[in-house]
């Protein structure tokens, strides 16, 4: 679990990034944008309300969740040596999460930006 409500606060914010920022690029959009670059130059596009644009959007709740299912796999799998250590666990599982988070932000924010 998140012992800090900061920690949490944060990753969900850098979570919904992308989301909010989908919602503002929208209208400026073309019909059919680039998902898929070979160098500099685009060679797929999909429609500007595809699944594919969706998924990139949610990159970052994937990065999360995954985050968490790690935490909680691990922790079942080292438990005594989790239990000696929890507090210095907690501190490192909760910034390993923001970063992982944040980054996956990032590289959507990236990606929504070449669309338009």
């Amino acid at each position: 679990m998140f012992k800090s409500r900061l920690t949490m606060l944060l990753s969900s914010a850098a979570a919904i990034v992308p989301i909010v920022l989908y919602f503002y690029l929208y209208p400026r959009m073309p019909d059919f944008v680039p998902i898929h670059y070979n160098g500099a130059t685009a060679d797929r596009f999909v429609d500007k309300w595809s699944v594919d644009v969706a998924l990139l959007c949610l990159l970052s709740w994937f990065g999360f969740g995954f985050m968490r299912l790690l935490q909680f796999l691990l922790q079942k799998m080292f438990l005594n040596s989790y239990i000696h250590n929890v507090a210095f666990i907690h501190r490192i599982w909760n910034a390993a999460t923001l970063l992982v988070t944040a980054g996956f932000a990032a590289i959507s924010v990236c990606a929504l930006l070449a669309m338009v």
